[in-house]
């Protein structure tokens, strides 16, 4: 019975590839790298995209309803405070910088906790839906103040 030999595979000297005369495979990892990670990692950027998308008209439709409801609660009297509400919506949409399609989606309500809106201590909710562009999905914020009761 022969002993068996073991070698160490780490050593080139005693590879099988060290001993055939076979040179080592160079830059094989980068290009295995990139044909593996460029599927993978595709779906991953798009979806990057479309959350900050998404994201970015969030925050933009949260300071839109920010500031329409400011509006409102800082006027004098309730006609002025809803033309004051619907000017600061249409020119914060422009401002912006919503697409044609994020504002012919946006709705617009605002809801009081009494009558009349602009009591002293009340509550003015407002609330903006919409459908940012690229997606399927209605985004929905909403602002609250509370009128001045020094008003």
């Amino acid at each position: 019975m022969k002993p068996v030999r073991f070698f160490n595979l780490f050593k080139a000297e005693n590879s099988r590839m060290g001993k055939l005369g076979a040179e080592p495979e160079r830059g094989s990892a980068a290009v295995e790298f990139v044909v593996l990670a460029i599927p993978l990692f595709l779906p991953i950027l798009i979806f990057l995209g479309q959350f900050s998308n998404v994201s970015r008209s969030e925050i933009q439709a949260r300071n839109l309803v920010r500031e329409v409801v400011r509006a409102y609660v800082s006027s004098s009297d309730g006609g002025a405070a809803q033309s004051n509400a619907e000017a600061i919506f249409h020119l914060g949409q422009e401002k912006l910088a919503f697409t044609p399609a994020e504002i012919s989606s946006m709705r617009f309500s605002l809801s009081c906790s009494a009558r009349p809106c602009l009591s002293p201590g009340e509550r003015v909710r407002g609330e903006i839906f919409m459908i940012p562009d690229g997606t399927r999905r209605e985004v929905r914020v909403s602002a609250q103040e509370y009128v001045s009761p020094w008003q």
